[in-house]
């Protein structure tokens, strides 16, 4: 079991990486939004299990999801204009539990508009890079390797 100051380190961590990432985004101009956790329906992702709750009281209750990813209402905000935005959202899935899944974790989506792949993956290598740097890690060299090569040099494929 861990002690409180265990806790407390790790609650420090979490806020120090948080911000790292609002610092990065916000570097580079991309707003940080926030969006709705409950909505009418659940996740059309056949892969995904939605969480889903009863709202109101008595025979007026209505059933609504909690997100699976914040895509949707991402993805209204794009088509109303907002062109480059982030969010470290609070997700919920069923059916994965244990040690390494929680039905309940937080999740960074970002969209740039008008930026191919290869662009959006040069970001992720220095978000990354900046969080290992922010972590003590130093620099790791980044690669990009397409799923061929990968399954040849892991795989033996």
């Amino acid at each position: 079991m861990k002690s409180d100051q265990d806790w407390l380190s790790a609650l420090r961590w979490r806020a120090g990486a948080y911000q790292q990432v609002r610092a990065f985004f916000e570097q580079r101009g991309v707003l940080e939004v926030e969006t709705p956790v409950l909505s009418r329906g659940g996740t059309t992702d056949p892969q995904i299990e939605s969480l889903s709750c009863l709202v109101g009281t008595g025979g007026n209750a209505e059933r609504r999801y909690l997100r699976t990813s914040p895509e949707f209402f991402h993805k209204r905000l794009l088509a109303a204009g907002v062109t480059d935005l982030f969010e470290l959202a609070k997700v919920f899935r069923d059916g994965e539990f244990g040690a390494r899944h929680n039905p309940e974790f937080t999740l960074l989506e970002w969209y740039r508009s008008g930026w191919d792949h290869y662009r959006l993956m040069d970001e992720v290598g220095e978000l990354v890079q900046c969080l290992l740097n922010w972590a003590g890690q130093g620099h790791w060299p980044v690669r990009t390797l397409s799923f061929a090569e990968l399954f040849v040099e892991y795989a033996g494929v």
